[in-house]
């Protein structure tokens, strides 16, 4: 019996992760890193090209008629893949829960090329949700090598989108956080185990190449470091202080159930009041002519943001300022994603809560704050903002450390962030990525009927879940199981919670929602084995 424990852990556990994730990480860390440095290159051209344009008038037509074609081809290749429409990390956190179907190829060529004309364009998205949806379309790839097994599948993917997180921000250990918390919205060892193994091969393998290219490694946000060591660093902020934490959490939290509302609003109004009078194509000129136009009198409120918060921490803008950029990123990103074009929201949400910490910066320093602490609202800003928009709040707090190489506040980072979650919550604001996500669950699904399923199974010898509680395992999406009869043939033993693990001859009663009734079955079968009797009822 031992021994046959041991041959299911290797076969289930110990391949998928240490080669399957491996491999996805190694794959993910070289197309990402690059996929990355082409990024900013777009980025900083079409700096130089939206200052030459205003600063020289005449141009101003070309400029348009450029973002109208750029439009048009984006429209084009959405069609081609649809996958690539709206944020890269809701449609990964759906594709990675069963709630979304994505073609990986397709979606991985798709999700650069599109993401390159939304950057060169100006739109004020962000590499990091693309860098998500790229991962997990690599490790929907890496699924389909040799030996590789179906129930692998969204394990190896989960790996792939945490590399592709950890890579595009340069936050390893949040990465794997982001698997848990965000993406799947649960802790299992085999779900921590994989985005361990992608996102460490995938870290080690972006270090090699920038150790190859002669490229220091950074934090995301190189305050008082490197390049940006001009930058004043982050001070240590005392207990008396503590009324600003407080204050500008309540601030943030009421603004992140703003912008989520607004997302969700515009979101609305777009695909219910628009899309039956213009198609998607109509709709990404307007956006990316509104861009553009606005483009011309501030380029600091294009592109995802990254330069946006450098400039804020070191307080470049007057307050007045800070409030005219957060109207606009607040209007520009809620277009953006209510349109579908591609890019990932991530980079500007955290702009959002950079400019409103430095709003709130300055009305503190007018309260009595000392200037000194004015970098450390905006830190804790951010990272609060993130936290109650996503309702991520342990990924939040991560991820500050990780973004500036800086351990100081973290208390204060964890006070910020539970009165903003709080608040959030207590108004009961949906989190961000599920309101997107939501939608594209419509689309897809628009005009299809659902069936309620009630399936008896049996787990059969060598299959995936043996040996696994029931928590543990990625089922179906909108799986339900009622009950276990369980096999008493096998000695019996329950995991560290108290839970029951699935053993060989148990029967199963699974009650699923789908609208794929024969794929739902397949999945179950490559989870449990095949089934010589498969007894189904539509309830």
């Amino acid at each position: 019996m031992k021994k046959s424990k041991y041959r299911d852990y290797v076969k289930n556990v110990a391949i998928p992760v240490l080669v399957y994730g491996a491999v996805a990480g190694v794959f993910v860390g070289t197309l990402v890193y690059f996929f990355k440095l082409a990024a900013d290159w777009l980025v900083e051209k079409s700096g130089e090209i939206y200052s030459f344009v205003s600063e020289n008038p005449a141009f101003v037509p070309l400029l348009l008629a450029g973002l109208v074609v750029l439009a048009v081809i984006e429209s084009l290749l959405q069609k081609w893949a649809p996958e690539t429409r709206g944020g890269g990390i809701p449609r990964s956190e759906g594709v990675l829960r069963g709630l979304l179907t994505f073609r990986w190829l397709r979606t991985a060529i798709a999700v650069v090329v599109n993401s390159f004309i939304s950057f060169f364009a100006g739109l004020p998205l962000g590499t990091e949700g693309p860098s998500v949806l790229l991962g997990t379309a690599i490790g929907g790839g890496t699924a389909r090598l040799p030996l590789s097994h179906n129930s692998w599948n969204r394990y190896i993917m989960t790996g792939g989108a945490s590399a592709g997180f950890a890579v595009a921000t340069n936050a390893p250990l949040t990465g794997i956080i982001f698997a848990l918390e965000e993406a799947h919205k649960r802790f299992t060892p085999m779900i921590w185990l994989m985005a361990f193994s992608s996102v460490g091969f995938a870290s080690a393998t972006s270090f090699l190449w920038s150790a190859a290219l002669g490229k220091s490694v950074s934090p995301l946000f190189g305050f008082g470091h490197g390049a940006e060591s001009s930058l004043v660093p982050m001070p240590n902020m005392s207990i008396d202080m503590v009324w600003v934490v407080l204050l500008l959490g309540i601030a943030v939290g009421v603004v992140a159930c703003l912008f989520n509302l607004t997302i969700a609003k515009a979101g609305n109004f777009f695909d219910n009041k628009l899309s039956p009078k213009f198609n998607q194509t109509f709709k990404l000129i307007i956006v990316f002519l509104i861009v553009g136009i606005v483009g011309l009198f501030s380029v600091d409120a294009l592109y995802g943001g990254h330069g946006l918060i450098v400039n804020i921490y070191s307080q470049k803008f007057t307050i007045a300022m800070l409030v005219v950029l957060l109207i606009l990123k607040f209007i520009l990103i809620s277009l953006c994603s209510s349109t579908g074009a591609t890019g990932g929201m991530f980079i500007p949400m955290l702009a959002v809560g950079a400019l409103l910490g430095g709003i709130m910066g300055n009305v503190f320093i007018l309260m009595g704050m000392s200037e000194t602490y004015f970098p450390v609202v905006v830190v804790i800003s951010m990272s609060a903002f993130m936290g109650a928009s996503t309702r991520a709040p342990l990924t939040a707090v991560v991820f500050v450390v990780e973004c500036t190489w800086q351990f100081t506040n973290l208390f204060y980072v964890a006070v910020a962030v539970f009165v903003s979650v709080l608040i959030c919550e207590v108004l009961r604001i949906e989190p961000l990525y599920d309101v997107v996500l939501e939608r594209m669950i419509e689309k897809q699904n628009h005009g299809k009927t659902s069936k309620i399923l009630n399936i008896d199974c049996v787990a059969q010898a060598g299959s995936f879940a043996i040996g696994k509680a029931v928590r543990d395992i990625i089922w179906p999406a909108n799986t339900k199981v009622n009950d276990i009869e369980e096999d008493d043939t096998h000695e019996r033993k329950m995991d560290d919670d108290g839970e029951k693990k699935i053993f060989i001859g148990d029967k199963l009663n699974i009650v699923v929602q789908t609208y794929d009734e024969n794929a739902t079955l397949a999945e179950l079968q490559d989870i449990l084995g095949k089934q010589p009797q498969l007894e189904t009822t539509v309830k």
